[in-house]
């Protein structure tokens, strides 16, 4: 029994092996989070267009004598 189900047991270890896979791919998702904004952040400080773009969308600012649409998607 001990050797099924105590605390070195293979249950334990089966659930100890599906933290392990699931923790890998937790990180493997961080990691590839982490290049995605590593890669947008370079892009806002290399060209000015970038920021634009973002105060656009997250801010909703613009240039002056620029207009801003704004469209709101109605249910079905």
């Amino acid at each position: 029994m001990m050797a099924i189900f105590g605390d070195h047991g293979l249950v334990r270890r089966h659930d100890l092996r599906q933290e392990r896979i699931d923790i890998e791919n937790r990180v493997e998702d961080l990691r590839k989070r982490n290049t995605e904004l590593r890669r947008e952040l370079r892009v806002l400080e290399t060209q000015p267009l970038g920021i634009r773009r973002v105060a656009a969308q997250e801010l909703l600012m613009a240039p002056p004598e620029s207009t801003i649409y704004r469209f709101e998607l109605l249910d079905k």
